[in-house]
């Protein structure tokens, strides 16, 4: 098995520099106080927290979890403004150092492979592949990223490597075939030590959790399900339970509820967008569900979108954006004082080959361009999957944005 250093040798040694320094800025910072770990709420942050409440509980800390679902002003105030010790942000906030920077008051951690701003602060540490050239789309999951965080910290953090594989497959990261980079180092780890097997179907990997007597991409979907479908009500707990434990009767009848729930939302937003519902402009058709997914969390137009992206209703040669309203309640932190709406983009198949041959923008440029233009805030970008959010009513102003950005570049390439 190649050791993590002989990996990050291949694409940047660098990066494991980074891994060590930030471990050491945590150790230094952290004097006992409560952490706080704020998290997304699908299969990847869903895992990515569960590992860094091992750690803490492995140090003997004592920690908050908190879970949201976007980075924007008005929810990082809040989280800060009655908590004094260390706040982990993980599996988002990487755009959002300048943010999460005014309103830190001891020291923030970043720890996201999503597209990410640096920032030069004695605050706030960043831990991100992408600023070390590290596709956070193909090599590296968060939950791989904080496992690998937290071993360098506490060895015995193997015993959750499993863990780190279930966020990387909740993340689509063995969509080629089986998982690479970064997160083939974990997976290579847990079959080593006995947590899962590897089978084969076809010319496709599937890891069997040996705890679960389940494939990893069926426990992972669950996992979302809970946070995504189930945020308002805060099923994120019961997958972080999930990660450690399995899954129980009481849970897995939880799962199926929410299940039905999606099914049957998304069949009926499906009728609204083919009776009028999708509006379409030259380079984008767009829609907006207001509160028509309540009370699932707004992950839930993310996977909407997705879902659609094929359908024969969805022009092939456009990007597909969707909104949804953002509740003012946040389940583990109260009422945030701002009205918004969730942007999620994703792109036809056909486009899609298009991007990602270097042919036309991709959504990590688009998305967080647009969002600046309206005043809004990206975060969790890559180039066919791409989220933000923008104040209430600025739906429009910001697919307007989206079409004079492709148009200028249109222009520019005649």
């Amino acid at each position: 098995m190649g050791s993590i250093i002989e990996i990050a040798r291949i694409v940047d040694v660098k990066f494991l520099e980074t891994i060590d320094r930030i471990a050491e800025d945590f150790l230094k910072k952290e004097d006992g106080e409560k952490v706080t770990v704020v998290h997304h709420n699908d299969a990847d942050g869903i895992c990515s927290a569960s590992i860094l409440k091992a750690l803490l509980e492995n140090l003997g800390l004592e920690y908050e979890l908190i879970c949201i679902e976007k980075v924007y002003p008005a929810i990082v105030k809040k989280i800060h403004e009655n908590r004094e010790g260390i706040v982990i942000y993980t599996d988002l906030g990487g755009l959002a150092a300048n943010i999460i920077e005014k309103y830190t008051k001891k020291a923030s951690f970043i720890i996201d492979h999503h597209p990410a701003r640096s920032i030069e602060s004695d605050k706030v540490f960043i831990l991100d592949s992408e600023l070390a050239g590290i596709s956070g789309d193909i090599f590296i999951s968060a939950s791989t990223l904080n496992y690998i965080f937290a071993k360098r910290i506490d060895p015995d953090i193997s015993n959750y490597a499993y863990i780190a594989v279930l966020g990387a497959v909740g993340d689509y990261h063995d969509r080629h075939g089986g998982v690479l980079g970064f997160d083939r180092y974990v997976l290579d780890e847990a079959l080593e030590l006995g947590q899962i097997k590897l089978k084969f179907e076809g010319t496709r990997e599937r890891y069997y959790i040996k705890s679960f007597e389940d494939f990893a991409d069926n426990i992972a979907m669950k996992l979302t399900t809970l946070g995504a479908c189930g945020y308002l009500e805060k099923g994120y707990k019961d997958g972080i339970w999930v990660c450690f434990n399995g899954f129980n009767e009481n849970i897995l009848s939880k799962v199926e509820r929410l299940e039905q729930m999606r099914e049957e939302k998304f069949k009926k937003a499906i009728e609204f967008l083919k009776d009028g519902g999708l509006q379409k402009l030259k380079y984008v058709q767009w829609f907006n569900l207001k509160d028509m997914f309540d009370p699932m969390g707004v992950k839930a137009v993310g996977e909407f979108c997705q879902l659609i992206k094929d359908m024969t209703f969805i022009d092939m040669d456009k990007y597909l954006i969707g909104f949804q309203q953002i509740p003012q309640v946040i389940p583990d932190i109260g009422k945030i004082d701002w009205r918004g709406s969730k942007v999620s983009g994703r792109v036809p198949t056909q486009l899609e080959r298009t991007i990602l041959h270097g042919k036309t923008l991709g959504l990590d440029y688009l998305i967080p361009k647009a969002s600046e233009i309206v005043g809004g805030f990206a975060d969790a970008t890559h180039k066919v999957a791409a989220a933000a959010v923008v104040d209430l009513g600025k739906e429009k102003d910001f697919v307007e944005a989206m079409e004079r950005l492709i148009e200028d570049e249109a222009v520019s390439h005649s």
